[in-house]
C-alpha cells in the first residue's frame, strides 16, 4: 500500500440486486413484433450480425418490405410486412452465413437467454430395418430428437426442430423387438 499499489479488499462487495422493471401493458409491442424473426449466430467470432443482416436483406426476395437489425454480437432481427413473406423465409431454413449455420425462429414474447435455439432439419435415418420403416417408428425416433414437424417414411427421414445450442446427435440407439440397434442420423 505504501507504494500506491492496489490491495484487494478483505471484505467483498455485495452483489447489486437485479433492477426491477415495472409491470406495463406490453400488448402493443407484442402486436408490433408479430411478424418478426429472431436469429442467433452459432460462431460470433466469424459471423458478424451487422454484416449478416445486410447480406440477407439484399439476398432474400419477398413481395413486401423487410427490415433487419443487429441486436448485439449474437442476436439479430428481421421484420416482415406480410405473414406470407415471413413463412416463405422460414420454409427455407436452415440458413448459413460465413460457412456456419444460423438459428432462426419466429419471435415469441418470452424472456430467456436460450431463445432462439431451434433449427429445423431433415434427418435421414440410416440402419433401421426395412420392415420397421413405418410412421410410428420414424416418428418415435424423431420425438427423441425434438419436436417433429413432418416425416417421409418412403425416404426414411423426419423434419425435427433440433436445439442448436447443443451438439448434434449423430447416432441413436433404438430398441426393435427387444433388441438394441444403433442407427446413424444424417442431417
Amino acid at each position: 500500500m505504501d507504494k500506491g499499489k492496489w490491495v484487494a479488499d478483505s471484505v467483498r462487495q455485495a452483489k447489486r440486486p437485479p433492477v426491477k422493471i415495472p409491470a406495463v401493458d406490453t400488448s402493443a409491442r407484442i402486436e408490433e413484433h408479430k411478424l418478426t424473426l429472431i436469429g442467433r449466430v452459432t460462431n460470433p467470432s466469424v459471423q458478424k450480425t451487422i454484416a449478416l443482416v445486410d447480406f440477407f436483406l439484399q439476398h432474400w426476395r419477398v413481395a413486401g418490405s423487410i427490415t433487419g437489425r443487429a441486436l448485439g454480437p449474437h442476436l439479430f432481427q428481421f421484420k416482415f410486412e406480410t405473414e406470407q413473406d415471413l413463412q416463405a423465409i422460414l420454409s427455407g431454413t436452415p440458413y448459413h452465413f460465413k460457412r456456419w449455420i444460423l438459428i432462426l425462429q419466429r419471435w415469441e414474447p418470452i424472456v430467456s437467454d436460450f431463445f432462439p435455439a431451434l433449427i429445423p432439419f431433415w434427418i435421414t435415418i440410416h440402419g433401421n430395418s426395412l420392415h420397421y420403416w413405418s410412421d410410428a417408428a420414424i416418428e418415435a425416433i424423431g420425438d427423441e430428437l425434438g419436436p417433429v414437424e413432418d416425416f417421409d417414411v418412403d425416404r426414411g427421414r423426419i423434419r425435427v426442430l433440433v436445439n442448436g445450442l447443443k451438439p448434434l446427435e449423430m447416432f441413436l440407439d433404438i430398441s426393435l423387438a427387444g433388441e438394441i440397434k444403433q442407427v446413424e442420423l444424417e442431417y
